[in-house]
C-alpha cells in the first residue's frame, strides 16, 4: 500500500482500502483514492488551490462528508485535483479542514476513467490500529 491505498473489486462499484499514520494523513490518502479513481492525477497541475470545511456526525461520516465535498468540488466547479493537505481533524467537535490543489479539467490533457455518482456509507468503516489509521470506503460509480 506504497500509496496510502489499494482499490478492491465491489458488486457495480469500486472500494478502496486507505491507510495514514494520522487522521489527517487517512483523510488525505482517501482523497488521493477519490481522485485517482476519477482520472490520471500525474496530469493535474496544483494551479488552484481551494480551502475546504466540513462536519460530521461521527468519524465515518466526516470521512464520508470530507470526499463529498472534494467530489462537489469537481463536479459543480469542474476541477480536477491531484494533491491535498489536511490541518486539522478535530475528532471531539467531528469537524475536518484541508486545502486541495488542482485545476479545471482539461479534455485535452486529463484523461477521465470513472465517473464517481457518490462516496457511499455502505461498509464503511474506519479502525486505529497499533501503528496506523485504516478505512474502508465504497465509492458508487
Amino acid at each position: 500500500m506504497a500509496r496510502g491505498y489499494e482499490f478492491f473489486e465491489h458488486t457495480a462499484d469500486v472500494g478502496a482500502v486507505v491507510r495514514g499514520a494520522t487522521l489527517a494523513r487517512l483523510f488525505e490518502n482517501a482523497a488521493r483514492a477519490l481522485f485517482d479513481l476519477i482520472g490520471d492525477s500525474r496530469t493535474v497541475r496544483p494551479r488552484r488551490r481551494v480551502r475546504l470545511a466540513v462536519e460530521g456526525a461521527g468519524l465515518e461520516d466526516l470521512l464520508v462528508r470530507w470526499l463529498s465535498e472534494l467530489l462537489y468540488r469537481h463536479e459543480v466547479d469542474r476541477l480536477i485535483f491531484s494533491a491535498f493537505e489536511v490541518e486539522r481533524v478535530d475528532r471531539s467537535r467531528l469537524r475536518a479542514r484541508g486545502v486541495a490543489w488542482g485545476e479545471p479539467i482539461d479534455r485535452r490533457r486529463h484523461l477521465l476513467r470513472h465517473e464517481v455518482k457518490a462516496v457511499t456509507y455502505h461498509q464503511l468503516k474506519i479502525v486505529r490500529g497499533r501503528s496506523a489509521w485504516r478505512a474502508r470506503i465504497v465509492f458508487d460509480i
